[in-house]
């Protein structure tokens, strides 16, 4: 079968991507490049916080951590294998990941095995194979993963913060879920999650390297099934504007306190908006909190700040938000030094010419991360889920000016939508409990 394939190309630059409509219904989007290894991406419109939805009219609500459950079993293949192994036979790298809107299986290899390991993935992500006894195993291993993150203090500080921006979204649990939800997972729960968000219709398949279309397109002739038709609609709870908790204080074993200011943004608008008003925003970040700023090298001289800060505007299709993270032996000095920061650039304005410098670093930054196969399948994935054009990110970029950058800040700044989180070292007796303080 011929598809009609569609040339997205970058007026200046020459460069390109194609994209078609797989007869199953799977989206395909292919970036030529002269790499020697070729990475594809094949990601389904499930992710952490899908855990209610409707399908053919009928509202479902599953246990949280589902969608990462079957991200992990759908490696398991029918001999009692996995496609790791497959892979690795034919010399890939493979890898999946769960975020909170979509979950993702991808693999990198050289050129001339592509083909061969696309239809591996293919073929185990749509041949489903789970037992009871199958999913109690691999409910172990899970349980082993969640333990491991929630005594890790960086995942601690993100979902710390998340769960004070945001009263309802699913982005203020774990993508794995908990250990208690866990256990409520069963085969059948999995065989129906699967038949409901698996479906081609539900799935894009990312691609970068010389791979080609016509390629691509009968392998996956062989390896889709035929569509079921069914109606699945995602339920997204009601979520207040204002940040749900202004303060956040847990106690783990860190030998410095770890904190994190958020302001949590208004719903997302159009896409091409918030692609906008994102990358206003990040320049913005970076020019008043990133390394070269007054507010970094201010804070460093002062002892207030010990390292590098991590400061960023962040969206998906249901919620934003801009958050500093970093450590410091006084977080609250820091976040009074935040606010004043952003309370100084509201009222007093910006350095143009800084601002133009900072702009520079950023659009550098993103054609520099375009530096092999896999980089630019994840930077397309990206722009893909959003239905967005990754190759007008660019002129987007240079399009941007200071005053549009303290615009969306002034349209952001509101103290009812910030949050603060901290994560504090025990006191000297470790045996005390637990300390959490939620204000």
């Amino acid at each position: 079968m011929k598809y009609e394939i569609t040339e997205h190309v970058h007026s200046q630059s020459g460069e390109k991507y194609f994209s078609f409509r797989h007869k199953s219904g799977v989206s395909v989007y292919i970036a030529p490049n002269g790499y020697t290894t070729a990475c594809a991406i094949y990601t389904a419109d499930f992710g952490g916080a899908d855990t209610k939805f409707s399908v053919d009219g009928a509202v479902h609500e599953t246990p949280a951590g589902i969608a990462h459950f079957l991200e992990h079993k759908l490696f398991e293949t029918e001999d009692g294998g996995d496609a790791f192994r497959l892979f690795s036979q034919l010399g890939a790298d493979s890898n999946a990941f769960t975020s909170h809107t979509a979950t993702s299986f991808t693999f990198s290899c050289p050129v001339d095995v592509f083909c061969d390991s696309l239809s591996v993935l293919l073929h185990f992500v749509h041949t489903p194979h789970f037992t009871a006894s199958s999913v109690e195993k691999e409910r172990g291993i899970i349980e082993e993963e969640l333990n491991m993150y929630e005594d890790n203090p960086d995942s601690r500080i993100y979902y710390e913060l998340m769960k004070c921006l945001y009263k309802n979204d699913g982005i203020r649990y774990d993508v794995g879920g908990t250990t208690d939800s866990i256990k409520k997972i069963t085969a059948d729960m999995l065989y129906f999650c699967h038949s409901a968000f698996y479906s081609p219709q539900n799935m894009s398949l990312v691609i970068s390297g010389g791979i080609d279309p016509e390629k691509v397109a009968a392998v996956m002739d062989g390896q889709i099934p035929e569509p079921a038709p069914r109606r699945v609609a995602k339920i997204r709870p009601p979520e207040p504007v204002k940040a749900y908790r202004k303060l956040s204080r847990i106690n783990m074993d860190v030998a410095e306190p770890l904190f994190s200011f958020g302001i949590k943004d208004l719903p997302p608008g159009s896409q091409t908006d918030m692609r906008r008003r994102s990358a206003a925003l990040s320049i913005l970040c970076s020019m008043l909190f990133g390394a070269s700023s007054e507010f970094y090298c201010d804070c460093y001289e002062k002892g207030l700040i010990s390292g590098d800060t991590d400061a960023g505007y962040y969206y998906t299709e249901n919620n934003a938000y801009l958050s500093i993270t970093g450590e410091s032996k006084r977080p609250f000095a820091v976040k009074r030094r935040i606010i004043e920061t952003i309370e100084k650039a509201l009222s007093d304005g910006i350095d143009d010419v800084e601002f133009e410098r900072m702009k520079k670093v950023f659009y550098a930054s993103f054609i520099y991360s375009m530096q092999s196969s896999s980089s630019v399948a994840y930077s397309l994935l990206s722009f893909c889920q959003l239905k967005d054009d990754m190759l007008k990110y660019p002129d987007l970029i240079s399009g941007t000016d200071s005053l549009t950058a303290l615009r969306c800040l002034r349209e952001l700044y509101d103290k009812d939508r910030c949050a603060f989180a901290v994560v504090e070292p025990f006191k000297e007796d470790k045996n005390v409990s637990r300390n959490i303080q939620r204000v």
